[in-house]
């Protein structure tokens, strides 16, 4: 395989490493500052659940800093997503697996500034359309990191094997977290509070992917090419 070239190499790990940063850093810190303000309650979201991630980023001043920082995050993953479509084309992935990663990616990234761009606006006239945006980005996004674990595989490395089993078990950590936010509201959980709980930890596990996915291009970065072997 020919060589991964250094400057990709390390565009890849800082794109992944401000998709695993931004939203982490975005929902946390706009919370923190609509519950200094009152406008939210204050709990741990994480394991409360007692308000949406939506709800700290529908009023001024944290509104300000939200939408920025969710549109921020969708030009990032646009970036990411094209870019590693790209380099695992010059290694030898199928034209069409490239093209399919590239798409999905990009219906996720439409969904994610739908759903940015009509938060705050009224519910009767934008909120068919940020639900669209909502849930297209959680089920698009998923099926892009299912999509790039999948065609990833053949290009592992040694240094990169046991960052590709953590890779998938945050795959899989979300689609559990969904299963189980079902479960518990067909167990009677409150479905609002059961909602959000869902929301904060699918973010997490997002932002954690794609921590593992910067150190994985950071272990690429490191080494001569992008595997040693492609069947390794």
């Amino acid at each position: 395989m020919k060589p991964m070239g250094m400057y990709a190499r390390k565009r890849l790990y800082c794109l992944a490493l401000a998709a695993a940063v931004l939203p982490f850093m975005t929902f946390n810190i706009t919370y923190w500052i609509a519950a200094l303000l009152g406008h939210v309650p204050t709990c741990f979201t994480y394991l409360d659940g007692c308000t949406s991630v939506s709800s700290t980023g529908r009023q001024a001043p944290e509104m300000w800093f939200f939408k920025p920082g969710v549109l921020a995050l969708a030009f990032v993953l646009a970036l990411h997503w094209h870019y590693v479509a790209e380099t695992l084309s010059q290694h030898g992935l199928p034209a069409a697996r490239a093209r399919a990663l590239r798409t999905i990616s990009l219906i996720s990234v439409m969904a994610l500034t739908i759903y940015a761009v009509t938060l705050g606006l009224p519910d009767e006239q934008f909120g068919n359309l940020r639900r669209v945006g909502t849930h297209g980005f959680a089920f698009s996004s998923w099926i892009t990191q299912i999509l790039f674990v999948v065609l990833y595989q053949p290009f592992r490395s040694a240094a990169t094997r046991g960052l590709y089993r953590w890779l998938v078990a945050a795959s899989l950590g979300l689609l559990l977290v969904g299963i189980a936010s079902e479960i518990a509201k067909i167990s009677g959980m409150p479905r609002k509070p059961t909602n959000n709980i869902a929301a904060w930890n699918a973010f997490l596990l997002l932002s954690a992917y794609y921590l593992v996915l910067a150190r994985i291009w950071w272990q690429h970065y490191k080494s001569t090419g992008l595997a040693a072997s492609p069947n390794e």
